[in-house]
């Protein structure tokens, strides 16, 4: 059962984080390509850890999923100016299991563009278009952590 409580990182630390990673393999990035990479981390560890990643939960925008006050807090940075030297990502950047994800996560979709990872985020049986379709749905309802979890699980193989 997912721990909905617990949660391992703010979430806009972890998105710098994952910025400054990028950054250091000269991975491009913008605003929308940083939040996909950052929902794609937090399925990915809640498929294995069965716990949320971040404070933050990812929210159903027309564009994918969007964590709202991450994305408010880093719209307007100098995204490029962003490194591991940044005091705020230390503790982060000790973590070993936060830095396999980022390996997995980052040599799986690095290489995307925005809206390559956008698409993706919107397939079919896909978390975000789970949430879409709901009864009474509203833009900028949280996705619900029981449909990441389940579509993750099918991505991630978690030795017993």
């Amino acid at each position: 059962m997912i721990n909905t409580e617990a949660y391992h990182y703010n979430s806009v630390v972890m998105a710098k984080y994952i910025i400054a990673v990028a950054n250091s393999r000269r991975i491009t990035v913008n605003i929308t390509k940083v939040q996909k990479l950052l929902y794609i981390a937090y399925g990915v560890f809640m498929a294995v850890t069965e716990e949320r990643l971040t404070n933050e939960h990812p929210k159903a925008w027309p564009y994918g999923p969007v964590f709202p006050t991450t994305r408010n807090k880093l719209v307007d940075a100098d995204l490029y100016s962003i490194s591991m030297e940044d005091p705020e990502l230390q503790e982060i950047k000790n973590d070993a299991e936060i830095n396999s994800l980022m390996d997995l996560v980052l040599g799986s979709f690095g290489s995307w563009t925005a809206g390559q990872l956008t698409e993706w985020s919107h397939s079919d049986g896909s978390p975000w278009e789970k949430t879409v379709c709901q009864n009474e749905f509203k833009w900028g309802m949280p996705i619900p952590d029981d449909y990441i979890y389940e579509y993750f699980k099918t991505f991630v193989y978690v030795r017993q």
